[in-house]
This record gives structure tokens, sequence and C-alpha cells, in this order.
């Protein structure tokens, strides 16, 4: 099956649901953990750990995202500087936006790769993250 086939059947999923047009703050996860950047590879780990995520959004002081980073950021981090150093995160971050619909979640999620996005506003403050499960249990739901 081609790249292509496969975006095509995600994007009739959505639409066969009926809920492709459902924007993401309908589905997203509300009360996500922020983390600061100035926490330690360390305690991001075991942040991770106790709240069962697999990645974050970087926040500033006013709640305005800064980047991301991922267990696989902090894989590469613990393999190779000392757990009490800061975090280093990514600042490309790819996000959506409260009115971003589900079918262009769908895709962005499954095109990137990705396990979770930060929901943020136009000014830049997180709202939320949406995960593959969200979406998921979303579909399965309202079905």
């Amino acid at each position: 099956m081609s790249e292509s086939d496969r975006h095509n059947i995600l994007g009739s999923v959505a639409n066969q649901a009926k809920l492709a047009l459902t924007p993401v703050s309908q589905f997203m996860s509300p009360d996500s953990m922020v983390l600061e950047e100035n926490y330690t590879i360390k305690g991001t780990i075991e942040i991770f750990r106790v709240h069962k995520i697999s990645g974050a959004p970087i926040v500033d002081f006013q709640k305005k995202i800064l980047g991301v980073i991922s267990e696989y950021d902090l894989l590469i981090q613990a393999a190779s500087r000392p757990l009490h150093f800061q975090i280093e995160y990514k600042s490309q971050i790819i996000a959506v936006n409260p009115d971003t619909v589900l079918k262009d979640v769908l895709v962005m999620l499954y095109k990137k790769k990705l396990k979770w996005m930060p929901v943020i506003t136009k000014e830049g403050y997180v709202q939320g993250i949406v995960t593959r499960i969200d979406v998921l249990n979303f579909i399965a739901n309202n079905n």
C-alpha cells in the first residue's frame, strides 16, 4: 500500500465517521503536563515516569510554548550528558490550534509519525495536547 493510499484511507475513515470537521478542542487532553525550560534531565525522566507520558510542551513563565521534548530526546540526553544538566528541547514545533479539525489532526499525526502534538492558541499559549489515543477514542465513542 502506498503512502498516498494510506493518506486517503485515513481521510476516508474520518469522513465516514462524519467527524472530520470536529475541532480538536472537542477531543484533546486539556489538562496536559507542561514543563519549564529549566528542568533537569533526571527530573524530566521522573515526571514522564510518574505521569506516564511520552513527551511534553516546554513553556515559559507565562505558559507560552517554547518547544517540545519527547522520550526519544530524553534517551539521547540521558545517555550522553550528566542527569543534573538542564533539558534540551526542540524549538521547531509541530502543533495545531484549537480549531484544527479531526481530519487534519489525523493526517498530521500519521504523516509526521507523532504520538502527540501540542494544541496552542494564535498567541502561543498551550491549551493542551492531542494524542493518537485521543483521536482513536473520539472516533470509537462517536460511531
